[in-house]
């Protein structure tokens, strides 16, 4: 059963179809057997009983007087009958007087088998099928006295006949269907297992990334209207994965995912935080000097460097502001160690806009500055905007401390990451894992008391 399983549909539809075919052909046949056998034996039981009442009307007076010669002629003119195997005449005790099957007559004194059954017989006719031919007899009476009985034997060889030209007949009639039902289920399966075939390649090619894959309609049965069904969901799915793709440009990965798994307020929430702001230092001449060719191809040399640092320590980039970038680190979804995480990505920016300015130094081309602003604390994280477009960000004083840190750097330029007091803080135990100098308490625009900065040299 599990080998038929495995087959290709094609063949297990050929397989059924061919056994339906066979298995009713074989049925037809058979009842064609049996009914030509029931009317051949209801046909020939017609033509014994009338045989035989004919043969018993014109016995009864011989065998009353035992006219032996008239039984005699009647004996040898039923003996040249080739339907009729034997032809018995019995007295009235079933002693045997004429026997057309002897070639000369001979009385016997011996009751035979045959009369006996016939002359005890309940009824006036006695018959009953043997393997080759049919037997019947009839008492012979004569007023209300049994004067003797009469026997015949009738060939069913006609009937075997019949019977072989039928099953020969069936079986001709089998192979033809066979043959020709062959070729009409070879097709009728290709209708049915080519669509699915072709379906079959299109999921899985669907299934390796290529969603513009589709199934031709070449029918209007249900299968069909499958391709047709599966077609509209190809399509939702390419619309639904270019929506993804896109929204996965235009909002965080991590905004996604936690969209997704409903673990946003979009009303807002306040959330502890590390800020991190970055930006390109003296990027407006930078500008002025180069082509907006030029400047965007810097931009999108250097943004993919932020995007990717930040993405390794678990930081969300919420936003590219011209040269600037925003990675926050708690938001959506609360994380451990923020403080450390932001100035592992801060030194990771560093590292690879150095190897950025090698890039930009083997092409004659001016190297770049970033500067890098961190702040910890607690901000309002939440969808901001009109009901049409919002976006999802966070505010408050944490993230406006973080960009006015992120500006110290025009008045630090020897240091580009600068940190809070509170990112410090925040640090704990990991304050080990960094080299710090202390740039003292340092006024900051919109702060009514100085800040303590300080400045990541590098790890420990």
């Amino acid at each position: 059963m599990q080998k038929f399983k495995n087959l290709p549909l094609r063949i297990k539809v050929a397989s059924l179809m061919s056994l339906l075919v066979t298995l009713t052909v074989f049925a037809l046949t058979a009842t064609s057997i049996q009914r030509e056998r029931a009317n051949f034996q209801k046909e020939l039981g017609e033509q014994a009983d009338l045989f035989l009442e004919t043969a018993s009307h014109g016995l009864r007076d011989p065998l009353y007087l035992l006219e032996i010669d008239e039984m005699t002629d009647l004996s040898n003119q039923v003996r040249d009958n080739p339907d009729i195997t034997f032809f018995v005449i019995y007295d009235k005790d079933g002693v045997i007087l004429v026997d057309s099957r002897q070639s000369s007559l001979q009385f016997s004194q011996e009751i035979d088998a045959l009369g006996t059954q016939v002359l005890s017989a309940p009824q006036i006719m006695y018959s009953r099928w043997d393997e080759k031919e049919y037997i019947a007899g009839r008492k012979i009476l004569l007023g209300n006295q049994i004067v003797g009985a009469v026997s015949a034997g009738f060939d069913t060889a006609p009937l075997q006949e019949k019977i072989t030209s039928i099953t020969v007949q069936g079986a001709a009639l089998a192979i033809l269907t066979l043959l020709i039902g062959a070729i009409l289920t070879a097709l009728f399966a290709r209708q049915i297992t080519q669509p699915l075939s072709e379906l079959n390649l299109v999921v899985s090619r669907m299934s390796a990334g290529d969603l513009s894959q589709r199934v031709s309609n070449q029918s209007q049965d249900e299968i069909g209207q499958l391709g047709m069904a599966f077609n509209q969901m190809a399509e939702q799915l390419q619309e639904r994965e270019w929506l993804h793709d896109m929204f996965g440009r235009f909002v965080s990965p991590e905004v996604a995912e936690a969209l997704r798994r409903g673990q946003v307020k979009l009303e807002g929430e306040n959330r502890h935080v590390s800020i991190l702001f970055c930006d390109i230092r003296e990027f407006t001449q930078y500008a002025e000097r180069h082509s907006p060719e030029e400047v965007v191809q810097l931009l999108n040399q250097f943004f993919p460097l932020a995007l990717e640092a930040a993405q390794k320590h678990g930081g969300m980039v919420n936003k590219f502001g011209g040269d600037s970038t925003l990675i926050v680190y708690g938001a959506p979804r609360p994380i451990e160690n923020s403080a450390y995480r932001a100035i592992m990505t801060a030194l990771d920016i560093r590292s690879a806009t150095e190897e950025l300015n090698r890039a930009l130094s083997a092409k004659g081309d001016m190297p770049v500055r970033v500067g890098v602003g961190i702040n910890t604390g607690m901000a309002l994280a939440g969808a901001i905007g009109s009901q049409e477009r919002q976006e999802y960000t966070v505010v408050g004083n944490t993230v406006n401390l973080a960009a006015r840190i992120d500006g110290l750097n025009k008045q630090f330029p020897e240091n580009d990451i600068l940190i809070s007091k509170w990112t410090y803080d925040a640090l704990e135990e990991q304050r080990s894992t960094f080299r710090f100098s202390s740039l003292g308490k340092v006024p900051i625009r919109g702060r009514s008391e100085p800040i303590e900065i300080w400045s990541v040299l590098g790890k420990s």
